[in-house]
Order: C-alpha cells, then structure tokens, then sequence
C-alpha cells in the first residue's frame, strides 16, 4: 500500500499501542484566511466539557482542553495529569474543515482538494461511512450538519475551467446523493455555511467574493429570497469584501455573519430578515463568531488581535480581550498600536461548558477569563488568559533534560517549545532576541532547525539550516507568567549547514556537510575539521574523549578527542567496517558506555565499545525489519532494551536477551519518527518503575508510550 493510500489501519494509532499521552500539533492558518474550529462536539460526547476540534496540516486534531492541561488558568495544582486527544489520519491533503454531527459519533472532513470523508468517531477503528473524492472541485472551507444527522452542507471553491461545477452542494451523509440546488456565489467561492437546528431546515452559505450571505429553504434546498421592509434586500446586509462566517444559535432563533467590514450582522433564523447591525466592533476584519449555549451572546475574533464578547439580545459588545498585548507581554515584544501577524485571531468557539477559545495565527489556543461582572454562573470561571502551545510543523528533534523535568522540542519552521517530559504538557515557546521578533512568530531561526542539545538546566542550543548555532536561557517574561520562556542570547555563525549536534559533559560535536566543529566554554573552539568521508550521524562520550562517528560508506569511525590541542583535535581510534550494508544514519551510547548501537536504512546492530575490536553483539541482518530509513534510537534505563524509529512510522522494541524477538508499534507517527528517548523519572509516585518511552515525529505530535506490559509480555 502506498505511504499516501488511508484505510481503517492506518487513519490513527491503533488501539491496542499502549499510548499513555498523545499531545497533538496546533491548527494549522492560512494568511488572510479564516480556520475553522468545532466547539460543539455532540450529545456523545457531552461529558467532555473541555473537548475541541480542528485541522492541522493532513491531520484532524479532537483534544480535551481541562484545567490541568492548561495549567495555572484553574489555580496552582500541579500538572500530574496526560494530554487527552486524538488524531485522525485519513486525509491525504491538507484539511481545510471539520465538524462534529449532532449526534457527536460521526464526523464530516473536508481538504484543500475537495474530498469529503465522514468517519466514525464513536468507534475505535474510526471506519469511513462515506468517501467523495471530488465533492467540489476545489477546496472545501466549511462544513455543517443538520439537526436530524443526515444531511451536510459543504462549501468552498468550484472548478476554474468548469462554469457548471458548484461551490456549494447539500448532500446525504451516507449515500453523498445531492439533496437540493444552492445558489452560486461570485467566482464561484464560499468561504462558510450553516445549517439551521430543527425546522423549518434553512441554509445559509457566505460569499468570499461578493459579500453576500444566501439564503435557502427545503429540502429539497432552494434559494429563499429574503426583502427587508425598506426594500434592500437581507443577502447583502454586509457592504464590501467576504463575508468569512455565518452562525446559527442552539435554538435556531438567530443568525449571525461577519466579514471583512468589520460589522457583525443578526438574522432571524426562520425568515431570514435583518434584525440588527452593529459596525466597527473590531478595528480589523472579523473572520470568526459563535454563539454561546444560551444563543444570547456571541464570541467574534478579528485581525486586530482582539476577541469581542458581544449580548446577541441587545447587540453591544459587553467586553473586549486583546489577545495581541498578552502575546507580546509573554514573548518580549515592545508593545505598539502594530497588530504582530502571529497574533491575528483566526477562529473561535464556545466549549460545551461556554469557555470561549480563540485561535492565533502562529497557533496558539487562547482560553479568555470572563470579567468578574460577567456570566458569574458559568461553570468553568479562568482567572487569566492562559495559551496552549505546541507545534505546526514537523518536528525534526528532541532532547530532554531529565534532571529538571524538561524537554525541548525544534521544528522546520525554525521554533523550539519547551515541555514538561514526564506528562507531555506543552509549556511555552522560546522567545527569539528581544526586539526582533516583531510579528510574534516565535522563529528563533529562519531555517529549518536540525538539532537541540540541553547544556544545563537553562541553557540550550539549536542549530538550523540557517548556518547558526544560537544559545537560549531562561528569561522571567515581565509579566511573571508562570511558563517564562527561554530567550535566544547569543548568535554564532557555523559557516557551513548543520545536520546534526551531540554532547557529553561540556563538550558539543556539530556535524556540518564541511565537517565537524567542536564547542567548549560558550563558544566555538576548532575550525571546522574536515574529514576524509561524509559523516552523517555522531555520538559522544560523557567524558568527553571519544566520538563516534557514522559515514556515508557504511562505516563507523571512532576518534579520540583532545579539546586542548587545537592543531588535531581528533585523532582516529579504531574504524569499524563491513558492520552496515548502507550509511549509517543514527548512533546512540549506552547509559554505561559500554555498548554503541547504530542503524543504516535498515539494519539495527549492537557493539560492544570495552573490547579492541567492537565485537558485534548484534550483527546485521538480524534486528532488520524497519522498511525505510532509521532515524533514531535509543537505549532503555537499564541498557537491556533498544528502540528504533524510522521513515516507515514504526517504533520497534528490542532485547540483548532475547534477539530474535520484537515488539512492533506501526504507524506511531504520520510521517515518520524523528526522536526517541526513554525517561528517567518514577511518574506519579508509583511504586512499580514504568518504561515510558517518549516520541516525535513529522506528524508534530509528541507521544508518551507506557511500554512496562509488551516488554514483559515479548521479553519476560
């Protein structure tokens, strides 16, 4: 099967993996566009109070949103508790919609190639009920379901060459049969639909072209012309640019739009008439709203950084969070009347439990306090505004430091997040230097970051494909936000890309193509040291005196190092030959130092490092079952245990013990596995010791995997 093919197997982690936490990337926005968020998750899932949903590259993220996973918004307790969320796979493209049903047990996706999935939540295999592949022509921007679960209405972009192809349609939830003809916007582009709860059904699609909102009634579904008392009519209530979102309140008594003139619009939800309009709520344009559980106030977010909460009865805006100054304050950015494009607000939501959330351009997920005078009954009460982090992009490593408790993860896109390892919450960004980062993107580096070391408990390094090496500590954010973030120090330029970074006790090795440069006492300490092979994986000893290092032709060099002599640094020990079949991609030491494991494209082998010759312990083509390139290994607490990962999703658990046998967790991560590390704490205060091994991967996700029961169950 084809890496891009989906079927029930692979559209998420199979149940049966024992994935104890399972932290998701951050939805994925587009400049200039809207996202689309799902607050409302259905009678099934009504229990759930904190659970939302939204898009993220190729992947639909479902992630509960509790006080513990947003720590210090509910008090100080101590964040024990892991990240509860899952991650649906089966789209090929990315995703640009998805909503829940009434019901909450099946959900409706659409991607930017306009195919419709509708899969089962409520089932532990996820199936697919209903799979169009071209249900529009071009992108679908958004999704609705009727109260009854069996109709949905999708909209979005109609083919450029074809006149004929519709950009909004109204079909079957289980056959895809069309159910009615909806009117065609300018261009043949919609940007947001909504189905009206109960009936008489109605059906409101927006415009991104023409600023209209239409209306339809049925089924089957036809345009519902709407003239207001004065003659104009109720379609083109908005006067210029898109109309981004349209809303139905619970009761379908009112409706409400908002586009790019900044107003924000009220129907009546059966006759379609204008009830009310009120202009200038935002200073930007508005691309999201919705209402709260009650239809009485609606949340609207806006490019100006703000989120209004608005009386939907007397139509006022009762209070105004700038989401913008908040961002800014924790990554300090000197504050001006600059709205910062990361922190443009892109969608929002009303939980179950009316929180309301609002979503940023760089991806954050603010949940705002409301005001002391306001809803004092609401059943969840924040006393600040508090930001979910996390990822966008693929990760490409990890380190941890277990001493504090700490991970750091880097992506493509240049940014590093700083985590608590042992539950995998997600703390804050780092902070680039002060007073550059001006439209809060949180990039520490404009290339794609390749590797990250801890030094010591507030020091870290990155290097990027920006040919820099930079060095982060810990800064206090001024306004004494409990998650300070790590601020980029110091900038050193490595003259040649780097594609790799190892440490010891206070030594760091960097890979480059040129080379190897050595960093010692905060700064670099060698000139690159060319080798006379392409190295491509290295690994140092903790005391500093001996490199292993893997190469393009199969082989593995080891050099004893000298930091004090700066003519020849390395001097070459021993070189390991006909070990791997093909280049050696990763190497990892033992915590006694005295086993190095290393993996090609396929092979994983075990050498013993105390004798003068490397004995195999495990030679090649034994531990050979990974079909594409092995990232990353890594070694358990005790050294009795190895895992892989690699190209093909899978992790893979070995033994010194018991060679010919393996414990196998296919499609970990989407993508591929990029880090792998097993954590040294006792979690929970338990009193049996865990194997609980932690994951990254080109999915963004970081999973923690409780792998105590397969070792015994495989290994004894």
């Amino acid at each position: 099967m084809s890496s891009l093919e989906v079927d029930a197997s692979n559209c998420c982690i199979p149940p049966i993996c024992p994935l104890i936490s399972h932290n998701p990337p951050l939805p994925t926005s587009i400049r200039g566009e809207p996202c689309v968020l799902d607050g409302k998750v259905g009678r099934w899932n009504k229990e759930k109070s904190g659970m939302v949903m939204y898009a993220s590259g190729r992947l639909i993220v479902i992630r509960e949103l509790d006080d513990l996973e947003l720590g210090g918004c509910g008090g100080t307790e101590e964040k024990k508790r892991k990240v509860k969320a899952f991650v649906y796979r089966g789209h090929t493209a990315q995703v640009t919609a998805a909503k829940f049903s009434e019901s909450g047990c099946y959900v409706a996706s659409g991607d930017i190639r306009g195919r419709l999935r509708v899969w089962s939540y409520d089932n532990e295999e996820h199936l697919c009920k209903l799979e169009l592949p071209t249900a529009l022509a071009g992108p679908i921007r958004d999704i609705s379901w009727d109260a009854d679960n069996r109709r949905i209405c999708i909209v979005g972009e109609s083919s450029k060459t074809d006149s004929s192809s519709p950009c909004c349609r109204v079909i079957q939830w289980d056959t895809g049969v069309t159910c009615g003809d909806l009117g065609v916007h300018a261009r043949g582009r919609a940007s947001s639909c909504a189905f009206k709860p109960g009936r008489p059904m109605r059906i409101v699609t927006a415009g991104t072209d023409d600023a209209r909102c239409m209306f339809h009634k049925g089924p089957p579904f036809q345009r519902l012309l709407v003239d207001s008392s004065d003659g104009t009519s109720s379609e083109y209530a908005h006067t210029r640019g898109a109309v981004h979102c349209v809303r139905y309140d619970a009761k379908g008594e009112q409706m409400a739009s908002v586009g790019t003139d900044r107003s924000v619009c009220f129907y009546d939800g059966k006759t379609m008439d204008l009830k009310g309009r009120i202009e200038d709520v935002h200073t930007g344009t508005i691309y999201s709203c919705a209402f709260d559980s009650s239809g009485k106030h609606l949340l609207t977010t806006s490019a100006d950084g703000t989120a209004a909460f608005i009386d939907a009865i007397e139509r006022k805006v009762l209070h105004t969070w700038n989401i913008a100054d908040h961002q800014k304050s924790i990554y300090g950015v000197e504050s001006d009347d600059k709205v910062p494009m990361g922190a443009m607000q892109k969608a929002c939501a009303f939980l179950s439990d009316d929180t309301p959330i609002s979503i940023s351009h760089n991806g954050h997920i603010a949940v705002l306090p409301y005001p002391s005078d306001l809803l004092s009954n609401a059943s969840r009460k924040t006393e600040k505004m508090c930001l979910v982090t996390g990822h966008q992009a693929p990760i490409d490593a990890f380190t941890i430091n277990h001493e504090t408790d700490t991970m750091y993860t880097v992506d493509s896109d240049g940014i590093v997040v700083e985590w608590q390892a042992s539950n995998g919450h997600a703390l804050s960004r780092f902070a680039p230097p002060a007073g550059t980062d001006t439209d809060l993107s949180n990039k520490i580096h404009t290339g794609a970051i390749t590797s990250v070391v801890a030094l010591d408990r507030d020091t870290v390094l990155t290097t990027a494909w920006d040919d820099t090496l930079k060095i982060s500590t810990k800064v206090q954010s001024d306004s004494g936000n409990v998650n300070s973030a790590m601020q980029v120090t110091q900038s050193l330029s490595l003259q040649a890309q780097p594609n790799g970074m190892t440490k010891g006790t206070n030594l760091v090795v960097i890979l480059t193509v040129k080379g190897l440069l050595l960093y010692h006492n905060s700064t670099i300490s060698s000139d690159i040291i060319s080798l006379p092979f392409e190295p491509t994986s290295i690994c140092l000893s903790n005391d500093d005196t001996t490199l292993y290092v893997g190469a393009q032709d199969c082989k593995i060099y080891i050099y004893t190092v000298n930091i004090t002599s700066s003519d020849n640094p390395l001097e070459e020990k021993h070189v390991i030959q006909d070990g791997h079949l093909k280049s050696v991609h990763a190497l990892s030491l033992s915590n006694d130092e005295t086993k190095l494991a290393s993996a090609d494209s396929r092979d994983v082998c075990v050498w013993d490092v105390t004798t003068p010759d490397y004995t195999a312990i495990v030679s090649k083509s034994r531990w050979c079952f990974h079909t594409q390139k092995i990232t990353c290994i890594a070694w358990s607490n005790d050294d009795s245990f190895l895992a892989s990962g690699g190209g093909d999703d899978s992790i893979y658990l070995w033994s010194l013990a018991k060679k010919i046998k393996r414990v196998h967790f296919p499609f970990a991560h989407r993508g591929g596995i990029t880090g792998l590390t097993f954590l040294k704490t006792n979690e929970d205060g338990e009193e049996e010791k865990r194997m609980i091994l932690a994951s990254v991967g080109i999915d963004a996700c970081v999973n923690h995997w409780d792998v105590t029961d397969d070792v015994a169950k495989k290994f004894g």
